[in-house]
């Protein structure tokens, strides 16, 4: 059997003012980034990175994953020096500063970054800037890439993918939280395992649609991410499966068990003013 080397290596968006790939929001590139910029908007953001993604990359049981916190070379002076500040904290992290451009270009753009030692494949995976994965997610990820590359073809790009876990809706007056099972994998921890070759990453294809073009292997089991809801959604996000099954008391044991905050410190979680 052919030996492969895998490279893991996560991107997050942050504030990236792209040409495209936004579900909601003004065309022009101008009107764009003076909303991503907008400081009440980074404020909120911040809170949520530096509350929930930043902890749970800190928190991985397998530290042996790369991060590319893509942003806009645009980005204000201080939110880039804060946004450093957080990477500087995470192992094999850097954050990537571009100009304007199409989505899927960007993408590869930041993940040709770290690609060049030698690996044959390329596991990338996703994660937004205000959501969060379990701390056995990196961990899993390696097993499960590696087991499917025994059974699925290597010379093909193939995707992982999680279905469980909670969201959180942050509200004007109070936050709920609850269980989600999805039909589809949701874009929070969504992986592929590509040839270095093909230059083909997890942002190929709207992550809903992917099944459709690739093998996809998805993990009802585990709960493996923590999704926001709240004022500042760039989609609409919606459970599209099974929720709220589990009671409060097994959701907070579920989250201390996963994750690296508790459920009363999601419940407590306020919106930033400023």
């Amino acid at each position: 059997m052919a030996e492969y080397s895998n490279r893991i290596v996560g991107l997050v968006r942050f504030s990236y003012a792209g040409l495209s790939g936004f579900g909601s929001g003004p065309d022009d590139p101008q009107a764009r980034a003076a909303q991503l910029f907008d400081p009440a908007r980074l404020a909120r953001r911040f809170q949520l990175f530096e509350a929930l993604t930043l902890p749970s990359l800190l928190a991985q049981e397998d530290a042996g994953f790369e991060t590319v916190f893509l942003t806009s070379d645009a980005l204000p002076a201080e939110a880039r020096a804060r946004l450093e500040a957080g990477a500087a904290q995470l192992p094999g992290a850097r954050v990537l500063a571009l100009p304007p451009m199409h989505h899927y270009p960007a993408t590869q753009a930041a993940f040709d970054t770290v690609i060049g030692r030698g690996e044959s494949h390329l596991v990338s995976f996703r994660l937004d800037d205000d959501d969060a994965i379990d701390r056995g997610y990196v961990a899993r990820l390696r097993r499960q890439a590696e087991g499917l590359q025994r059974v699925a073809d290597p010379g093909r790009p193939f995707v992982i993918g999680c279905n469980r876990g909670f969201f959180l809706e942050i509200g004007a007056e109070a936050n709920r939280l609850y269980d989600v099972v999805e039909k589809l994998p949701l874009g929070i921890g969504l992986a592929m395992v590509a040839p270095v070759a093909g230059r083909e990453n997890i942002f190929r294809r709207n992550h809903r649609l992917l099944p459709q073009f690739f093998t996809t292997f998805t993990d009802a089991e585990t709960p493996a991410f923590l999704r926001t809801v709240h004022t500042d959604n760039d989609s609409a996000p919606h459970a599209s499966g099974v929720k709220e099954k589990m009671g409060p008391e097994a959701i907070a044991r579920a989250v201390a068990a996963h994750f690296p905050f508790t459920a009363e410190e999601l419940l407590a979680l306020r919106p930033a003013c400023c």
